[in-house]
């Protein structure tokens, strides 16, 4: 394995470029990509289509929330802020949930089978939702149900660009996973539309009927390398893949960063608001975020098949800390805060586009599967209580210095845990970056 090869510091150039040569047939064989042609680029399209229909559409929870509690028609007017947000949380939580399940769904059926039935869930999920009028019939249907669906399609499918690219694999990552990013700029004012003239209910079902067509095409596209299908494992719980050095370490990382992803994307548009910003300015400043997320994913990847995955983690991460610290921080305009949008949304969002290349470097080709399904797990919790533990932040940090709650110095604290977050994440990679080489200016 290559994780097993001692290579000198000072001959190592490249980590994989390295130790190629002291691979078995079987993994040189496998770590072989074609680096393009039709089927990989159509692979990328159809990963790029489920991130749209799956997570572009949890990240827009919000939309549906602000619906819920004060549209006329809505059933769910009664119901506390605090229990909705607890239904698009655990949507995202439980999107990384069945990545097991699906890793058997691969290995019974192909790669087509979890995906088809991940999109055949979503849709259910938002025909079900439209026809809810109690808080259980929503918190199952567009919370779990949905999460479920986006698990069993999206993880598959995310995993797969790394199979067709070796030179190019962080970049087709990113591109893959800038359908979040783009599927949420687009659908975002699009359903803000439909509910506005026709009901929430309508902008459930055109979800759905959007899903069904966008996932049948994803579907169609997908494509996974033969080598790939024989060799590469697709195991339920491969605990082995924790004693490979570095790994568990990298899990860590993947857990803790999330909550700073997840919980400025919750809390900057209350954020505007309190600062005394308008709504439809609080939506165009998390717009403008979520547009950039996308541009700074694209980006990643292509710097890391330059110089490293990790290297890029690491540098965007404590990037990502500063900006909180430095900008977000101390925003009382417009201005400031469109500023503290832009940059942050170009730094943060790094793990989307690298998640699975830094796994593979770390974990080999061969055991990428497995690893995959385990990772992702490692995302379901930080989603779920991002919003109640932040909005225990805001309360104590009110109380504490007898301020209300509406009020930007009551976020104070909260933004601290948005800064700390990502630069404690990036100093446990740089334990896993350590394992490669000592060397600063290293391709990891």
């Amino acid at each position: 394995m290559a994780h097993q090869t001692h290579i000198p510091d000072e001959k190592l150039i490249s980590y994989d470029a390295q130790t190629q040569q002291s691979c078995t047939p079987r993994q040189l064989e496998i770590s072989t990509a074609p680096d393009g042609g039709l089927h990989a680029w159509m692979t990328v399209a159809a990963a790029w289509l489920v991130s749209f229909v799956g997570f572009g559409v949890a990240t827009i929870w919000g939309v549906f929330q602000d619906a819920y509690a004060s549209q006329s028609s809505s059933s769910f007017r009664n119901v506390s802020v605090l229990k909705l947000g607890f239904v698009g949380g655990c949507a995202m939580g439980f999107g990384f949930s069945f990545g097991p399940l699906s890793n058997v769904l691969v290995s019974k059926f192909g790669i087509r089978a979890p995906i088809a039935l991940g999109i055949l869930l979503i849709v259910i999920s938002f025909e079900l939702a439209s026809i809810s009028h109690k808080y259980w019939e929503l918190f199952l249907s567009q919370g779990i149900l949905f999460g479920l669906g986006i698990s069993l399609s999206w993880i598959p499918s995310i995993a797969l660009p790394s199979q067709w690219f070796k030179k190019r694999r962080s970049l087709a990552s990113g591109i893959a996973s800038s359908g979040t990013s783009i599927g949420a700029v687009v659908l975002s004012p699009v359903c803000q539309v439909l509910i506005d003239r026709t009901s929430v209910q309508w902008a459930l079902r055109f979800l759905g009927f959007l899903a069904l067509i966008v996932g049948i095409l994803a579907t169609l596209l997908v494509r996974q390398r033969g080598v790939a299908e024989k060799h590469i494992q697709y195991r339920i719980f491969d605990l082995s893949v924790l004693r490979i050095p570095g790994f568990a370490l990298y899990l860590a990382f993947c857990f803790l960063q999330f909550f700073g992803f997840v919980t400025p994307l919750f809390f900057i548009p209350s954020y505007c608001t309190v600062i005394g910003l308008s709504a439809t300015t609080a939506s165009g400043v998390l717009s403008v975020t979520t547009a950039l997320n996308a541009v700074g994913r694209i980006i990643a990847g292509f710097m890391a098949d330059r110089v490293g995955p990790l290297n890029v983690l690491i540098v965007l991460y404590v990037l990502t800390g500063l900006m909180c610290i430095f900008i977000w921080l101390f925003a009382n305009s417009v201005g400031v805060m469109m500023a503290f949008g832009i940059l942050w949304g170009l730094f943060s969002g790094p793990y989307w586009s690298l998640a699975v290349p830094t796994t593979a470097k770390i974990v080999g080709m061969e055991k990428l599967g497995s690893a995959v399904a385990i990772q992702f797990l490692m995302n379901v919790i930080p989603p779920i209580f991002a919003v109640p533990i932040g909005s225990r932040l805001i309360a104590e940090t009110a109380a504490m210095y007898q301020i209300p709650e509406e009020s930007g110095k009551a976020y104070r604290f909260l933004i601290i845990w948005c800064a700390l977050v990502p630069i404690l994440a990036a100093t446990l990679l740089v334990l896993v970056r350590l394992r490669f080489s000592k060397r600063l200016w290293v391709k990891v």
